[in-house]
């Protein structure tokens, strides 16, 4: 009977330790109780129900009941590992935990970036664009397998051919993929390296997953044709040093045919397509991103961050910790507990919030911010020290941050329709900060769809391979601009359209420079005093002068013009 008291006194210790730093806000300090309780005493699990429907312990219900009470949501006592428990106990805090907000002084937090070592930036100063291309789509990547039982002879020139010719297709635009082939409309840099019937073979055939060697569990993955390209792809990615600030936004890729991930988002330029999920730098560097599936599980319990939080959760977690990076994503993404887990790895957010996700914060109407006029502001400060700051412009909006507020307060230009005239309106410091880095996924879209030659397939998923293809083009281009910037300051780097054959080899000899066709007329002809009449024509270069001489004095017989006329034969 004692055995079974101190049992009973054990557990309502426990419980009543695991509120009172559940209340606290320490998960450390949960941990560290766990750790403690298996090395002194024996687990402690639950009794079983007798047969007369009466338990071992009465007393469990009160304080479970008194759990409720304080934390308005059921307490469970930790039964499974040490990470369970580390990921239970997390979770558990950033749900019941709630945030106070008050209008104090923001103190911003030292936010210095500590950068990571890049190296190969000195190897890659004599590179070619072909060169920077091979670094993110490499020969392993292009893979091609039989089809209806025929042998598809090609190699990894071949297809990198065919890359180069789909990269020349979208600099020079045609209404047609058979217009580079016909006569009136044909472009050398893509008729004179493959046949129009091998090319649009090779796009029929042309596969990134072997289909009789997949298993079932792997074709549960709506991607899976394509997963191993976009595994490949996104881990080159990865290989370049991040950027300070990445933003986390939408990528849509066009496409109005038939597949079971098509979306339809009508406030986007492109309605109908796949959308992706993407983290980019400020030069448009496309670090991580994941094609959106819909719903993966959806009977798993929610998640505090939401499902969009665990968007930028997912593209932030390739990011290193501890680093000082800068995070911005748009109202879709941002919640308060998305903000204080990153603050947690050391990673630092700002982005704009719906009102409807802060919970507890009263800030001043819109209302009474038009009437204080345009650039009025009002603040909240939480206990994690992360302020919300709304602005009113043309209308109010609310943004939220882990590291910048209100000061230093700048002014920005705006249009006054009552005055007709430019006036000043004061800016706060995190409204500059955000619209300075926020454009990094829409700087990528923008080079996309610059030079981008829309193919036509039944194929849907190959859509999302030519978008890739041009990522890479686009990733290689900033790399080497990257690379001009501190091996070359002073050198201008050389466009984006400069740089549209990256898959020209560097072996390859170059191509001779174009000669001046020669007179056809022998010469006895030229020399027989007959019907040598001169004429006067447009002023063009002598025939028989090695310097730069021009002349207007043309002979129709000989088809050439000379600088002056010879008194010893005719013209």
């Amino acid at each position: 009977m004692s055995k079974r008291i101190e049992e009973e006194v054990r557990k309502q210790t426990y419980i009543e330790n695991v509120i009172n730093m559940i209340m606290d806000g320490n998960s450390s300090d949960i941990e560290q109780l766990g750790e403690d309780g298996e090395e002194d005493e024996e687990e402690w699990t639950p009794q079983t129900m007798h047969d007369d429907g009466s338990s071992d312990s009465s007393d469990e219900e009160d304080y479970q009941d008194e759990s409720v009470a304080q934390t308005s949501t059921e307490v469970e006592i930790p039964t499974t590992t040490q990470d369970t428990i580390r990921k239970e106990s997390v979770k558990a805090n950033a749900q019941r935990k709630e945030y106070r907000w008050r209008k104090i002084k923001y103190q911003a937090p030292s936010i210095d970036f500590i950068a990571s070592v890049e190296e190969g930036t000195e190897d890659r100063c004599d590179w070619t664009p072909y060169m920077y291309f091979k670094q993110f789509v490499t020969d392993e990547m292009l893979y091609s397998v039989q089809k209806e039982g025929k042998s598809v002879n090609t190699t990894a020139k071949e297809i990198e051919q065919v890359l180069g010719m789909y990269i020349h297709m979208g600099l020079v635009q045609m209404s047609s993929v058979r217009a580079y082939w016909e006569m009136e409309t044909r472009l050398p840099a893509v008729c004179h390296v493959m046949s129009r019937d091998r090319f649009l073979k090779l796009l029929t055939v042309i596969h990134f997953q072997d289909n009789l060697s997949v298993s079932d569990d792997a074709k549960k993955d709506k991607l899976w044709k394509l997963r191993p390209w976009l595994q490949k792809l996104g881990e080159q990615f990865l290989c370049i040093p991040p950027e300070e600030s990445h933003a986390v936004d939408e990528i849509m890729v066009p496409f109005k045919g038939k597949s079971h991930l098509r979306v339809y988002m009508p406030a986007k330029p492109h309605k109908w397509g796949f959308k992706m999920w993407g983290r980019a730098g400020q030069s448009g560097f496309l670090y991580d991103f994941d094609i959106c599936q819909g719903a993966e599980n959806p009977d798993r319990e929610k998640s505090e961050v939401g499902v969009t939080g665990e968007v930028v959760l997912k593209m932030t977690s390739t990011l290193p910790a501890g680093k000082n990076h800068k995070v911005f994503a748009d109202n879709y993404f941002t919640s308060v507990p998305l903000v204080q887990h990153l603050k947690e790895r050391g990673i630092h957010y700002v982005g704009t919030i719906r009102m409807n996700r802060m919970k507890h914060c009263t800030m001043m109407d819109e209302k009474e911010l038009k009437k204080n006029g345009r650039g009025s502001m009002n603040f909240r400060v939480n206990q994690e020290n992360n302020i919300v700051v709304r602005w009113y412009d043309n209308k109010a909006v609310n943004l939220i941050s882990s590291f910048v507020g209100t000061e230093p307060v700048g002014n920005v230009k705006r249009w006054d329709r009552k005055s007709k005239t430019h006036i000043m309106v004061p800016r706060p410091a995190i409204v500059e900060t955000y619209n300075k880095f926020m454009g990094g996924v829409d700087l990528l879209d923008m080079l996309s769809a610059l030079y981008k030659f829309s193919f036509r397939s039944r194929r849907w998923y190959m859509y999302i391979w030519w978008n890739t293809v041009t990522v890479a083009v686009i990733n290689a281009w900033n790399l080497y601009r990257r690379d001009q910037k501190k091996l070359n300051p002073k050198k201008k780097p050389v466009p984006l359209r400069r740089c549209g054959r990256p898959l020209s080899s560097p072996e390859e000899t170059p191509t001779p420079p174009r000669k001046r066709p020669s007179c056809s007329v022998p010469l006895d002809v030229r020399r027989d005093g007959i019907d040598h009449f001169p004429t006067w024509e447009t002023r063009q270069r002598c025939k028989h002068c090695t310097g730069n001489h021009f002349s207007h004095v043309y002979c129709e017989k000989c088809e050439v013009l000379y600088r002056d006329v010879p008194q010893t034969e005719p013209l």
